[in-house]
């Protein structure tokens, strides 16, 4: 991409998604805003739900995404054509009055969608499929059409079942041979995502809680409760950083072999041969590894100083 950067964002982004067209800005009221190749915003941010999206992934040009809303207890899963103008939806209090399932109001402009009877927990994408695990339901792994491909129990761990929300899930991951799933104790489940066998189950030997998981091929980032991260590779954690706060977001560098971290106030980049930190004033949402391009959570983007060679 022969990125410019880009200009500030009308809303309070949540996440940023890469798809072959440029970028997708999600808000964290349920705003969706498509930047293009150049760097340029394309129309008007659109809500097409009026809740906020809890998990978005993308396949090729189909976004599909999780709406909830925790106070009205409802939630739905939809996927739009990103090919297509975004459409907006109707206002919050129209859900209100419309809660039979016959009555269901559903994302503006979907290619499919679908209420959910329970809280959808994490959503990964591979290049053909994805799945996520629906709470106290089980795992689901579908096409981007949205036809079934196999299920499973919900993922459970004999040895944490004593220990207080140890089995609740907190991370998945996704590639084109394996989907996992990560529980707030250290517990993780591998599974075959063509077929929904279980490959391995274990459970990491950490001291505190999982709060999130991302994963490069074999190269793993895991922030822990504390705010502490562990590169792992191999099953073995090579380092240990403290950082200070939640993570936003992290993308793997594949030429310098190391993660870029957009987090609390800062950036960070670390590997196990270096680690560098840029201070912010605002909450950092995205970052490009291969541009040095990233976002803050009042909507500016701007460069990291040692991309700009």
């Amino acid at each position: 991409m022969a990125w410019g950067i880009p200009e500030k964002l009308a809303f309070t982004p949540k996440s940023i998604l890469h798809y072959e067209s440029g970028y997708l800005a999600i808000g964290v009221d349920g705003e969706l805003q498509k930047i293009d190749s150049d760097g340029k915003l394309v129309g008007k941010p659109v809500k097409p739900f009026p809740t906020p999206i809890r998990s978005a992934v993308i396949i090729d040009d189909m976004l599909v995404a999780t709406w909830l809303d925790q106070e009205l207890m409802l939630a739905r899963m939809a996927a739009i054509d990103l090919g297509k103008n975004f459409t907006e939806g109707v206002s919050r209090g129209e859900l209100r009055v419309r809660r039979s399932i016959d009555k269901s109001i559903h994302p503006s402009g979907n290619e499919w969608s679908h209420v959910l009877d329970a809280e959808p927990i994490s959503v990964s994408a591979n290049s053909t499929s994805f799945s996520f695990v629906l709470w106290k339901k089980g795992v689901y792994n579908l096409g981007v059409n949205s036809i079934e491909n196999w299920r499973s129990p919900e993922p459970s761990w004999p040895k944490l079942t004593k220990v207080p929300r140890a089995e609740e899930t907190v991370s998945t991951t996704c590639d084109d041979e394996t989907y996992e799933i990560w529980s707030k104790g250290g517990g993780v489940i591998r599974y075959d995502v063509n077929n929904g066998n279980i490959i391995e189950q274990e459970i990491l030997p950490i001291d505190g809680y999982l709060n999130q998981v991302y994963k490069h091929e074999d190269n793993y980032l895991i922030l822990y409760n504390n705010s502490t991260v562990a590169l792992l590779k191999g099953g073995n954690v090579e380092l240990n950083a403290q950082l200070s706060g939640p993570i936003s977001y992290a993308e793997w560098d594949t030429e310098k072999e190391g993660w870029y971290i957009a987090g609390w106030r800062e950036l960070i980049f670390i590997s196990t041969k270096e680690q560098n930190r840029i201070q912010l004033q605002e909450i950092a949402v995205f970052v490009d590894a291969k541009t040095g391009l990233y976002l803050c959570n009042n909507g500016v983007w701007d460069i990291m100083d040692s991309k700009k060679s």
